[in-house]
């Protein structure tokens, strides 16, 4: 049940869309036909990039997706990172230089790769071959690695059988746990003939499909609060919202020290601020608190229109949600949780 909250002045879940299993990314076929990024529904792969576009996870700049295309390293380490919310804040942005001798400081992907060498998911040594295409026993390694960093303390050893792929020896040795521990939690699956193919260079589609399912797992193993933002555009209008799920067994609190309880920013290209939901509003100081039961979700959200919205129509990019207040139940963003809108 969702309770729904308007963004009246003092007013006070991440959709887990199905995807196709890895089985599919596999089956021997061509796929290399271009679709059309507004045109994706139908495809397989169709949920999980759709989602992923809006965590701007879905690095390809072309007009239409090449969805059987072999995804490369750089393009996995955006797609990988901006996917799993693993942004590390630097007093000081670290020298990629130090980690890889083939990046540049201003390539658009560098900040991905820095980020996920210092969460422990690629090692920073030698060269990153940016270009080069990541095989799927690789790709493999480095979500299992990505698994482990988000789990943290939560992250549990338990007996896993090795891999039960007909070509199992085909895996390089120091990737067979990761295989085995991916198939076990069904981020992976074989084709019609349980072939897992370990060599072959991992896809666009299947590694948008392996993402988003590790991004499930970890709703579930994690599951407690979800907060998530989204936004509804159309030509007139764009629909703010803030979700917070509780998938709990008991109620959670949200206490508040005044009569704003959310807010919501529009950014440019560069995230710069165009507009703030609260910069015209004026709230009482009060002490309250917003409760929520178990199953159930509470969704924040305002409309900007007419002349507010032409103003900065053309230059939205980003929407980033706020909520404001504390809880002892589950931890707050106070940096906010931002989706791409366009």
């Amino acid at each position: 049940m969702k309770i729904r909250v308007s963004g009246i002045i003092l007013a006070g879940a991440i959709l887990l869309s199905g995807s196709s299993a890895f089985a599919q990314t596999m089956v021997e076929k061509d796929t290399t036909v271009k679709i059309d990024f507004n045109d994706i529904k139908t495809h397989w792969s169709g949920g999980a990039i759709q989602y992923l576009m809006k965590k701007d996870a879905i690095p390809f700049s072309q007009d239409k997706l090449v969805l059987g295309k072999a995804v490369s390293r750089s393009e996995f380490a955006v797609m990988l990172r901006n996917g799993l919310d693993i942004k590390i804040e630097y007093f000081k942005e670290p020298d990629i230089k130090d980690y890889f001798d083939d990046i540049r400081q201003d390539a658009p992907y560098a900040s991905a790769v820095i980020d996920l060498v210092t969460a422990g998911i690629f090692e920073g040594k030698g060269s990153f071959k940016p270009d080069a295409s990541i095989t799927r026993e690789e790709m493999v390694h480095y979500i299992m690695q990505a698994y482990r960093y988000k789990m943290g303390d939560r992250y549990a050893l338990i007996n896993i059988s090795p891999a039960s792929f007909k070509d199992v020896d085909a895996i390089t040795p120091e990737y067979g746990g990761d295989v085995a521990r991916a198939q076990h939690y069904k981020l992976i699956a074989g084709t019609g003939n349980n072939m897992f193919q370990p060599k072959k260079a991992a896809t666009r589609a299947e590694t948008a499909v392996v993402i988003d399912k590790l991004i499930k797992l970890l709703a579930v193993q994690n599951r407690h609060v979800i907060i998530s933002p989204d936004a509804t555009v159309t030509n007139d209008s764009i629909e703010m919202k803030l979700n917070i799920t509780n998938n709990s067994e008991k109620d959670i609190i949200l206490n508040h020290s005044s009569g704003q309880k959310f807010d919501f920013a529009l950014l440019d290209a560069d995230r710069n601020v165009i507009y703030r939901w609260s910069a015209d509003k004026m709230f009482t100081m009060a002490l309250t608190s917003t409760r929520i039961e178990p199953g159930k979700t509470l969704e924040f959200s305002d409309t900007l229109s007419g002349d507010a919205y032409a103003a900065v129509k053309d230059k939205v990019v980003y929407l980033k949600a706020y909520l404001i207040g504390s809880s002892d139940s589950f931890s707050i963003d106070d940096n906010g949780y931002e989706i791409k809108v366009k």
